[in-house]
């Protein structure tokens, strides 16, 4: 783009402006990535506990998923998001995209048999 003459004092602002956006944008960008670097470390690093459905809670112990823990529950991730699926009478669960969610045995089988966990640890 060519430079705005001297005596183009519309064009002079709109290069003034369009610098001072580029500033802004640059800012925006920079925001975006640290907000996606800080929820890809929280995918990694939290479990949901929803051993107990009526109570999730994150948990920040870093376990591997796919691992049968002491207490008869798994650690699984979903491989797509899943909005209120009812397992049993009265459990609701919903379970998005990339989180790790502590679950109990039973759970993390029926999602496996429906294909719904993430092959890929």
């Amino acid at each position: 783009m060519a430079k705005a003459k001297v005596t183009d004092v519309t064009g002079r602002q709109r290069e003034a402006q369009i610098a001072a956006s580029a500033e802004v944008l640059a800012a925006r960008a920079n925001e975006m990535s640290m907000a996606t670097v800080v929820k890809n470390y929280k995918n990694e690093t939290e479990i949901t506990d929803l051993t107990l459905p009526d109570q999730p809670t994150v948990i920040d112990e870093v376990e591997s998923v796919g691992v049968s823990l002491a207490d008869d529950s798994v650690v699984v991730r979903v491989a797509e998001n899943i909005d209120h699926m009812t397992i049993g009478a009265g459990n609701t669960y919903s379970f998005e995209t990339g989180k790790k969610y502590k679950v109990s045995k039973a759970v993390a089988d029926h999602l496996k048999e429906k294909g719904y966990l993430y092959d890929r640890l």
